[in-house]
């Protein structure tokens, strides 16, 4: 055991190495490599895919549409390029988030010998046993750094690595879960860094399992999907089983800005050394670093995964203020992110079409609500102009309606979250108001998919009672943090006009949902 104290805030910002480029010596990892179509992109006409990271509107070229044929025909069981054309044709759809790397289904038989799990603690000791119970027999040199917990807590924290033959790092001053790691990560010299949570449950193997994922070189983090450890019936652990801040949901994804898996979770993750610098997460951070690091990581050039094939279970907190509280320290991270990385953090980012047609359709006089298929046909013929030649015109038909649909879900967004005190007033208006009802609908309707049409073992009407407290929890976290650092843009949605295009686009990509 050994004591250390650092003056982080001295070190200043990391900036992120540069990723291998892609060239045929750094491609030859797909000889090997098991990929597999990514779930929720669509696939339309045999040459146009809709989805990805980030996320698209793709002509596939001409040499690319055979082995995505192959591909998508082969589902999730996957399959290994044969060919050097195939094998090219793996790098563009894994590069652009249309496929993504299979874990192995089993640990391998060898043991994994250029990783390090790094596990960060403050006080919670018995979630820590856990923990390392589920590490402790892979083989893998795990490091426990005790974030100065009090002296009792403390000793049982250096009681249970000894037992399970971790090496314990005792910090002198507290410097939040951001800290910790970064010491973790010093003080360890693998090529690969699993960095853990005190209170996560890990599958067997999850470490070996996801290590080929970084065959391809430019692969500098990859992470399993993070799960609720749920043994109650409580309100709450029945809430998190659909709606976990640490679930990033069930789609395998390329982790981009401005997909639904924008970032993730640093609860379970492996990162590569040579992708970070010393340290890898920002100095001072207390919240919101994993976001920073990941999106930082990203703007280097290099790719990180969300593997739902391997899961992981972190515990659930019981009571009903850690739930509010821990989401309203999220939503307070959102005005440090935005110093960092600006124009990131707006709440919404809606067209004036859509809002358009919400207001149309929700006036009383039918020659009034006519008016929403005009600005239909407008988009349709706008969308037309965008898209290249080749696209089928049901794609341009179908990307139309997912603008649309898209603006009504910033609204909806927006008024739960941000503004949720001016969402629940029209929540309040709406049996009196039919302009009212229309926005409710909008704000209704995504909780209505996850909770009601969506599978929840908590009826319709706690789901969407808890959906309203975990949205308007968060947002407060994000008008507290605006108002003590000045800073309006996380609060302040960006309607844009949607003008004519000159051209069609070559790579059309749209933010359609952060």
């Amino acid at each position: 055991m050994s004591h250390v104290k650092h003056n982080l805030a001295s070190w200043g910002p990391p900036t992120f190495p540069l990723p291998p480029a892609r060239t045929s010596s750094s491609t030859a990892f797909t000889q090997n490599y098991r990929i597999a179509w990514t779930t929720g992109v669509k696939f339309r006409a045999g040459k146009v895919t809709i989805g990805g990271s980030p996320w698209a509107v793709t002509l596939l070229p001409p040499e690319v549409q055979p082995f995505a044929h192959k591909l998508f025909a082969a589902g999730r069981s996957g399959l290994v390029p044969e060919t050097e054309t195939e094998q090219r044709a793996a790098i563009f759809l894994l590069d652009r988030g249309i496929a993504d790397p299979l874990p192995l289904e089993e640990p391998p038989a060898t043991a994994t010998d250029d990783v390090e799990i790094v596990i960060p603690v403050y006080r919670d000791v018995q979630a820590l046993r856990k923990a390392l119970e589920s590490v402790a027999d892979q083989g893998i040199p795990i490091t426990v750094v005790d974030d100065k917990s009090p002296p009792h807590d403390a000793l049982k924290i250096k009681q249970a690595t000894q037992e399970f033959g971790a090496r314990l790092i005792v910090h002198d001053d507290n410097q939040g879960p951001g800290g910790a790691r970064n010491t973790g990560f010093q003080a360890t010299s693998a090529a690969f860094i699993a960095f853990m949570d005190s209170d996560v449950v890990a599958t067997p193997g999850w470490v070996q399992r996801l290590r080929p994922v970084f065959d391809d070189p430019k692969v500098g983090a990859v992470a399993p999907r993070v799960r609720p450890d749920v043994h109650g019936d409580s309100c709450i652990e029945l809430y998190e089983e659909t709606r976990s801040e640490l679930d990033m949901g069930p789609h395998p994804s390329h982790v981009v800005y401005g997909v639904p898996v924008g970032w993730l979770p640093t609860a379970s993750v492996i990162v590569r050394r040579t992708a970070v610098t010393t340290p890898p997460f920002e100095p001072g951070m207390r919240v919101g670093e994993d976001v920073d690091l990941f999106w930082r990581m990203e703007q280097a050039g290099w790719s990180v995964r969300y593997a739902t094939d391997v899961v992981n279970h972190h515990r659930v907190r019981n009571s009903f203020g850690d739930f509010a509280g821990r989401r309203a320290m999220y939503g307070s991270s959102a005005a440090e992110l935005e110093k960092r990385h600006p124009r990131r953090l707006i709440p919404a980012n809606p067209s004036l079409s859509g809002l358009a047609v919400l207001a149309l359709l929700s006036s009383k006089k039918p020659a009034v609500r006519m008016g929403a298929v005009g600005v239909g046909v407008y988009e349709f013929l706008r969308y037309r102009r965008m898209l290249r030649d080749g696209i089928p015109t049901r794609v341009v038909a179908e990307m139309t309606l997912r603008s649309l649909s898209s603006d009504l879900f910033w609204m909806g967004h927006l008024l739960r979250r941000e503004w949720w005190p001016l969402g629940w007033t029209i929540l309040a208006a709406s049996t009196r108001s039919r302009r009212a009802r229309f926005v409710a609908a909008a704000m209704a309707w995504e909780p209505f998919k996850d909770h009601i049409l969506g599978h929840t073992r908590l009826g319709p009407l706690k789901s969407l009672a808890m959906r309203l407290v975990d949205d308007a929890s968060y947002g407060s976290g994000v008008i507290r943090g605006a108002w003590r650092n000045r800073i309006g843009n996380v609060v302040t949605p960006r309607v844009h006009f949607p003008g004519w295009p000159k051209k069609a686009q070559d790579d059309f990509k749209v933010t359609l949902k952060r």
